[in-house]
């Protein structure tokens, strides 16, 4: 019953084993006619000797086109594991009760909370996950910082920056979520000791996000071989669990106090106000002068999709929101009884919703159209609009607290 299969394997084995035996053959034969001595033209007029080589350099050419921006394509082409769902996955109820006597930490004020994992926590490792685990990180990549063979940069260009971008939007996000759990709210009334592992992941996040490997292209930066950004990073994701297993075991403290959230605002306004500021000002082809009474010339320009850097702007933001996206969702869990006390529901529904809202912005091709313009749209525009709604209920949450 098996006769036919085996015969065909037979077959099969003879032709492998028969091509790998005359494979050395091959090749001596390809080099004799590459460097043979001969008619100096063939019939069809080429030089003889320079025929294979002519051959030999295209098929080299194309190796090393495809060994450069195939690493670069796969990786930059598109986000892997983007969600706007991804919260769903770390949300659930916090059982996080009070620090006292009873617990193995100092003991702090009421507000301080243990015994159960912090989301804000758990959202900053899926974050840093997503970035270096779920996706290659790309802003270190030697091809993606020397552009296209080191003629243009690639933020110069459409083309493959906008993952980078998005990345780079998102890492600022998680640098001043670990700022905050580090100075803030991972220890008691900021006079206690820094929790070690909460410090160390902000140093971790702190590398610089361009560094690779080696860097022999790249002034800025060490030669090599030193710890690649990518590693750095993962080193966070430990250090946080870690802390948030011994949250969990009582033997850490978060400090989910009314300040220390208005703290943590504070901040998230600052960056929200800076990402819309640069949005804006890209967008403004013209301003108007007080001084001159007219419109001058401003920062920006009204270019429309031809804008090549708008790209980079937008996805950057869409990188940040998409992160506090999840960030403050999580906060709102951990910091529950606080916003349940000064009666934040109704506006924190508003920041929530202004926040995905602005992450789910997504057009195929950025452009930075004029602000009225009928056929090409701004984008720029539609976002520091969405990310300044953000801000203005960040703001309205931050006096509330303030009061």
């Amino acid at each position: 019953m098996f006769d036919h299969v085996i015969d065909f394997l037979m077959a099969l084995y003879r032709s492998a084993a028969a091509l790998l035996v005359s494979f050395p053959a091959r090749i001596a034969r390809l080099l004799r006619r590459i460097v043979s001595i001969g008619p100096a033209t063939l019939p069809d007029g080429t030089r003889r000797r320079f025929r294979h080589l002519k051959w030999l350099a295209k098929v080299s050419a194309v190796v090393i086109v495809v060994l450069y921006m195939g690493p670069l394509l796969w990786h930059a082409l598109w986000i892997r594991g983007y969600d706007l769902n991804y919260p769903a996955a770390i949300l659930r109820a916090s059982h996080l009760k009070e620090a006292n006597d009873s617990t193995t930490v100092q003991q702090g004020t009421k507000d301080t909370r243990t015994c159960d994992r912090s989301q804000l926590v758990d959202m900053q490792i899926k974050l840093i996950d997503f970035l270096v685990n779920e996706n290659g990180w790309v802003p270190a990549m030697p091809q993606y910082k020397l552009g296209f063979f080191n003629l243009v940069k690639w933020e110069n260009t459409p083309w493959l920056d906008n993952k980078a971008s998005f990345q780079h939007g998102v890492l600022f996000a998680v640098r001043r979520t670990a700022v905050e759990l580090s100075d803030v709210i991972g220890r008691v009334r900021g006079t206690s000791a820094v929790d070690n592992d909460l410090q160390n992941a902000r140093g971790s996040l702190q590398y610089d996000s361009e560094t690779w490997w080696i860097n022999p292209m790249d002034k800025d930066r060490p030669f090599g071989p030193v710890q690649p950004a990518s590693t750095a990073y993962r080193k966070s994701i430990e250090l946080f669990e870690r802390y948030n297993n011994r949250l969990g075991e009582c033997t850490a403290v978060l400090d989910a106090r009314a300040d220390n959230l208005r703290s943590f605002f504070d901040r998230i306004a600052n960056d929200l106000g800076s990402v819309a500021d640069g949005l804006t000002k890209r967008s403004m082809g013209e301003r108007y002068d007080p001084k001159e009474d007219a419109y001058v010339e401003g920062e920006g320009n009204d270019r429309g999709w031809f804008d090549m850097r708008a790209d980079n702007l937008f996805h950057e933001a869409s990188g940040n929101v998409y992160a506090y996206h999840g960030l403050l969702q999580a906060a709102r869990k951990d910091f529950a009884d606080v916003i349940k006390t000064r009666q934040l529901e109704d506006v924190w529904d508003r920041l929530e919703r202004n926040i995905a809202e602005a992450a789910a912005l997504d057009p195929l091709i950025v452009a930075n159209g004029k602000r009225d313009g009928f056929l090409i749209p701004d984008h720029l525009a539609v976002m520091a609009e969405n990310v300044l709604r953000a801000r203005a209920n960040v703001t309205e949450i931050s006096d509330i607290l303030d009061r």
